[in-house]
Formats: C-alpha cells, sequence, structure tokens
C-alpha cells in the first residue's frame, strides 16, 4: 500500500466518523493525482452535499459519472443536489437511473417521491412512498413523506395516520411530530396541535420553527403562558441565529421596522439560496408613445382584502393610457363571485397558478408588461421567483404586504408618508414613492349592498343600555399587551363590555379567565362567531359604539367595514409600517383625534368616547359625511394619483 492509498483510507475515517471539512481537503488533493478514480470523486461530491455547496457537488458527481455511469449512489446523490438547488425535473431523471441501476435503491424512491411531490404529482409520489413501505415496512422517512402528500391533498386524516406510523416506528422522529401540529393546527385542534409541539420541546427546544409553532398556537386560543419569555425567545433567535419567522407572522409580535428588515432578508436568503435565475429572451424597451401596460400580480383573486381594495383601482384605470393585465397565481375558489365581478376591468387574465415561473416571465414578457405590480408581497401564494428574475423592466410591491420584501430586483414600494416616514426609509430594499395622502383606498362597493337583516341586540347577547366596545380581529393581533388596555377601559366606564369575534370554546374560555385574572366580571366579555356575508357583517357591526383597534397589527382594509357601519375606533399608533396603518386612513378623514401615541393615550380615548354621548355622535356624523365626500372613498379620484405615480416611476428607469 503506498502513501497516497493509505492517505485515502484515512481521509475515509475522517469523513465517516463526521470530520468532514479535513476529509475533503485530503480528496481534494489527492483528485489531482487520481483523475479518473470515480469513487473518490463521488466522496468528494458527497462532503460538499454535506457542507450545502451544491453546485461544486453537483459538479464533482457529473465528473464521477464519466468515469463510472453505472453506480447508483452517484445519480442518488446528483439527485440530492439538483433538489436542495429546486431543479426536481432534473432530480428526477437521476433517481430514475439510480433505480434503473438498482431496483430496490430505497434512498433513491424516497428522494424521488419528495420531489415529485415538490412537483405537484400527488399521485406519483404516494406511489414510491408506498412502494417503499413494501420493500420495508419498518422505513419511518416513508411514512412522513407520505403524510406531506396527503397533507398537501387536504387529506387530513390520513395524513395524521401516516404521521402516527411514522412516530410509532421512531418515537423521537421530531419532523414527523412537528408536522403532525401542522396538520392539526390547520384543522383548529390548537390545544391538540400544542399537545404534540411540546414532546419536541421537552427534548429539543431549538428544534427549528418550534418556537414559532408554539406561539402561533397559543396566539389562536389566547393561551398566554409564558408568553414574553417565548417572544423574547424568538427575538434573541431572530437576531442572533439564521432562524427566520413566516414574514406575516413577525408583525403580530414586533412593532419594529428594523427587526422586521431582518426577517425578510433571511428569509429571501434561505428561498434563494440555490435559486438558479432563469434565462430567457426578453423584449426591446417600450415605444414611448405606446399605452403603459400593467401587469398585477396576485395570489388574492377571491374573497380577500386586496381584492376588495383593488377593484376600485382596476375599474377606473384610464383605459386610454393604460393596458391592464392581471396574472392569477393563487388556487382556484369555487364560487369566487369576486373574481368573476373584476375580469372585465382586464384587457387579458391568465391563471398561473398551475405553471411554472419561466413560463409566466415568458408569457408577461410576451405581453410587453412595463410595471410589474406586486400585490400579494411576502404573504402565503406568493410567486418572489419571477420578481427575483426580473417579470419586468420596473416592479413595484403594493398593498398586500406592509414591509420590505428584501428582493433588491423589485424597485419600489409604494407608500404614504404616514406609514412609511422618511426616516425609515432605510428600512427598506426598495426605494420608497409616496401617494399624495393615504396609501390605501376604500374597498370596492362593486358587491356592496344594503343587507336584507336588521340585526337586534338581544340576538347578540347585548343590552340597550351598554356601551359596546367592539374588537372583531383575527386573534393573532390579540395580545396580552393590548387586552390589558381594553380591561383598563371597560373598568373606567360604566355598563360597557367588549364584543370580540372568536367561535372556537378554548378561546373563549381563555379569554374570560384572562378577564377574570385581571379584575373584570367575565361575563363583561361578549363573544360573537363570523358572518360571511361583507354586508350582514357590516350590518350587525352597527350594534356596537366603539370599535378599539389592533396593536402592534392594525385593522388594515376592514378599517372601511367599521367605517360604513358609521363606527369610530379609537387607534393606537406606532413605529412600523403595520402599525401606522390606522393613523395614516384616520388623518385622511381628519379623524386624528381619535389616533393615540401611547397606550395611556390609547385609554384616555376611548373612555372619553364612552362617557361622552354628544362627542360620540359627532364623530358618528363626521364618518358619514367623510364616506360621501372624502378623497380615500373616490375611485377615479385615487387612481389618477396611481398613475401619475406610475407615469413617474417609469420615466426613471
Amino acid at each position: 500500500m503506498n502513501n497516497n492509498e493509505e492517505k485515502f483510507i484515512i481521509a475515509k475515517q475522517l469523513h465517516s466518523s463526521g470530520r468532514i471539512k479535513e476529509a475533503q481537503n485530503i480528496y481534494l488533493k489527492l483528485s489531482k493525482i487520481y483523475k479518473k478514480n470515480h469513487l473518490l470523486f463521488y466522496l468528494l461530491g458527497t462532503t460538499f452535499l454535506q457542507l450545502k455547496e451544491y453546485n461544486k457537488a453537483i459538479r464533482e458527481f457529473e465528473i464521477s459519472l464519466r468515469h463510472n455511469s453505472n453506480h447508483p449512489e452517484t445519480y442518488n446523490n446528483l439527485g440530492i443536489a439538483l433538489a436542495e438547488k429546486k431543479i426536481y425535473s432534473e432530480a428526477l431523471i437521476n433517481y430514475g437511473k439510480a433505480i434503473e441501476i438498482k431496483n430496490d435503491f430505497i434512498d433513491a424512491y424516497l428522494n424521488r417521491g419528495i420531489s415529485l411531490n415538490k412537483l405537484e404529482k400527488y399521485q406519483d409520489a404516494i406511489n414510491n412512498f408506498k412502494f417503499v413501505i413494501k420493500l420495508q415496512p419498518e422505513n419511518s422517512k416513508a411514512y412522513n413523506n407520505l403524510g406531506n402528500v396527503f397533507k398537501k391533498l387536504k387529506n387530513f386524516s390520513e395524513a395524521i395516520n401516516s404521521y402516527d406510523k411514522a412516530i410509532n416506528l421512531k418515537n423521537d422522529y421530531f419532523e414527523a411530530i412537528s408536522n403532525k401540529a401542522d396538520v392539526l393546527h390547520s384543522q383548529n385542534r390548537f390545544e391538540d396541535s400544542l399537545t404534540e409541539l411540546n414532546k419536541i420541546f421537552k427534548h429539543d427546544p431549538n428544534f427549528l420553527g418550534l418556537t414559532q409553532k408554539i406561539i402561533s398556537n397559543k396566539m389562536s386560543i389566547f393561551n398566554w403562558e409564558n408568553f414574553d419569555n417565548l417572544k423574547n425567545l424568538m427575538k434573541k433567535d431572530l437576531l442572533n441565529s439564521k432562524i427566520f419567522l413566516d414574514p406575516l407572522f413577525i408583525f403580530y409580535l414586533f412593532d419594529d421596522p428594523k427587526i422586521q428588515r431582518i426577517n425578510s432578508k433571511k428569509f429571501i436568503e434561505c428561498e434563494f439560496e440555490n435559486y438558479k435565475k432563469i434565462k430567457f429572451q426578453k423584449n426591446k424597451k417600450r415605444n414611448k408613445n405606446d399605452k403603459i401596460k400593467i401587469g398585477y400580480f396576485c395570489g388574492d383573486f377571491h374573497n380577500h382584502p386586496v381584492l376588495h381594495i383593488m377593484t376600485e383601482i382596476f375599474k377606473n384605470h384610464n383605459k386610454s393610457d393604460f393596458e391592464v393585465v392581471a396574472f392569477s397565481h393563487g388556487p382556484e375558489k369555487k364560487n369566487n363571485i369576486w373574481k368573476n365581478s373584476i375580469t372585465k376591468y382586464f384587457e387579458k387574465f391568465y391563471d398561473v397558478n398551475n405553471i411554472s415561473d419561466k413560463e409566466i416571465l415568458r408569457l408577461a414578457n410576451h405581453e410587453k408588461i412595463d410595471i410589474a405590480v406586486n400585490l400579494t408581497g411576502l404573504t402565503k401564494y406568493s410567486r418572489t421567483g419571477i420578481f427575483f428574475n426580473r417579470v419586468a423592466p420596473v416592479q413595484v410591491s403594493y398593498l398586500g404586504y406592509p414591509g420590505t420584501s428584501a428582493i433588491k430586483e423589485i424597485d419600489y414600494i409604494i407608500a404614504d408618508r404616514n406609514v412609511i416616514p422618511e426616516n425609515d426609509q432605510k428600512f427598506y430594499s426598495e426605494k420608497v414613492c409616496y401617494l399624495p395622502k393615504c396609501y390605501i383606498p376604500s374597498s370596492n362597493d362593486v358587491l356592496l349592498k344594503s343587507s336584507n337583516q336588521k340585526f337586534k341586540r338581544s340576538e347578540f347577547n347585548l343590552a340597550k343600555d351598554e356601551i359596546v366596545f367592539c374588537a372583531f380581529h383575527n386573534p393573532y393581533k390579540i395580545n396580552p399587551e393590548i387586552f390589558n388596555v381594553w380591561i383598563n377601559i371597560l373598568k373606567k366606564t360604566k355598563k360597557s363590555v367588549l364584543w370580540i369575534k372568536t367561535n372556537n370554546e378554548t378561546a373563549r374560555k381563555n379569554l374570560k379567565n384572562e378577564a377574570k385574572k385581571r379584575g373584570l366580571d367575565p361575563k363583561r366579555i361578549i363573544f360573537a362567531e363570523g358572518i360571511e356575508n361583507i354586508n350582514d357583517h357590516i350590518e350587525r357591526l352597527k350594534l356596537a359604539d366603539i370599535f378599539l383597534d389592533s396593536h402592534p397589527y392594525n385593522s388594515h382594509s376592514t378599517i372601511y367595514d367599521y367605517l360604513r357601519a358609521n363606527l369610530p375606533m379609537v387607534i393606537r399608533n406606532g413605529n412600523s409600517f403595520p402599525s401606522r396603518v390606522g393613523a395614516s386612513i384616520y388623518s385622511s378623514l381628519n379623524l386624528s383625534d381619535l389616533v393615540a401615541k401611547n397606550e395611556t393615550e390609547y385609554e384616555n380615548i376611548a373612555v372619553e368616547l364612552a362617557n361622552n354621548k354628544s362627542k360620540l355622535l359627532k364623530f358618528k356624523n363626521h364618518i358619514k359625511n367623510q364616506i360621501n365626500n372624502n378623497y380615500l372613498f373616490d375611485g377615479k379620484k385615487f387612481t389618477t394619483d396611481l398613475e401619475k405615480l406610475y407615469r413617474e416611476i417609469l420615466i426613471k428607469i
């Protein structure tokens, strides 16, 4: 045995013991000597794969295959590296070659199933996982991944059944436990989800994403036990490690634009860590005399606040100067009357949910889109990849996401000086372009009609002579801090109740207990269920006297529902975009007297309104007048200002 052979043995020993970098250094030196040793290049590629250097791993695996095209492990690992770069179709080819050579190659079947799931080829993925289970009934990974397919198909009972089988085979399989918890959460089984997550927390409190999942379930049912500690732990992890939160979820917890930007940046870095930019033929620059072509990209063309707001803009675009095209990349909804009501306002309406980023880019390029408007941001159903590849010469973020996208290819974010003061521009990767007044117009009137319902307070356990403070918020928006303020308001006002919307019995029980802890009679917390019909919802709101806004995530477009119900709102202004929206709207409506700078001021405004009936009536009359006359309720005027902004940013390129 010569010296180099000894080095090879040592390298393999180091490799197997987990000393990856040391092994890699030896492999690299040997690769310059043994240039045709396929096993050496396979092992070298494996070290790069383990160190997440996927491009280098691919290169070494391809060299290995040039010298031996009959090695299934190399094909399998090459597939893994390609899948990590989200090149799933090529990954599938390599898994297939591995299986051709070795037809009982368990790992290759597993990996192929995972890539098929990513490509939404669900039945093929199921077949691969079931084949693994047939060959190896004790394979917990196969059951876990089978559960992941069923979760995507929303077959939750089968998903849970698969996860349970995985956990029974391996009781410390934290990934499967976490996946099961996700399904339970999606079924609104928040306590059951917490039970599963706590199993992980006992053994591995640093498990990826665990803290966010725990706090998300807790917030869903107003379980605020250990809330501050969890929040601080989350903040510490966010600032000191690679961990990030769901881009929307962070707005519920931290009123800090710096933290919000850090989180968005980490999310995008993770999202595009191994993303290969798409090459496609781009059209030449537009003719200056052509109509300006706006492409609206949105995952929420259904019964969603973004569509409610944007309808007036779509409707009022000046078709002489602008051509408007829609790209809908959200899932299709049954009986989608909202979408059906707005398609007529577009020159073309494309459903692109089921086509690739590359196909969307080609389609938008064919349409010669001048300005691409991202209405979804980093929320659910986003397609950030198309903006990362620049789908239009000018790319704009607007409305759907109240924060920075952290995508340098998005040129502008549309805002106003209330939500993004000039001193806060440093927290945005985009250039901030300002509308002259509030950035968010009134939601549309297309489907808003007078309700056929005539509600009475008695139907909802509300007394005629009591002050009803309404707080119909998503549970995520209600935290211990703002609830403390609400309790103080109730204590300072006689014959008052707090009206909250939730149909979850555990949430109701927990909130009553929280009221009792703070010295308030739990009977003064009244609960309501949701009403699907928007017109009936607005009609019911009229039963309340005062709306109490949330903090740090304000109400946004729903503010217009409360205004239509002639319902004054007390608002707590904050430090970041999501906590400044209410103040922005109310500033434009000349209602700034209802906007508080801090909790004490918020309390005082609410108590004063409740105790001063003439003042309350004055604000109600003012609101009624604003609805009939204010700029924010004039779709034509607002759209004209938006078009002016589009022209200005197009000139700059």
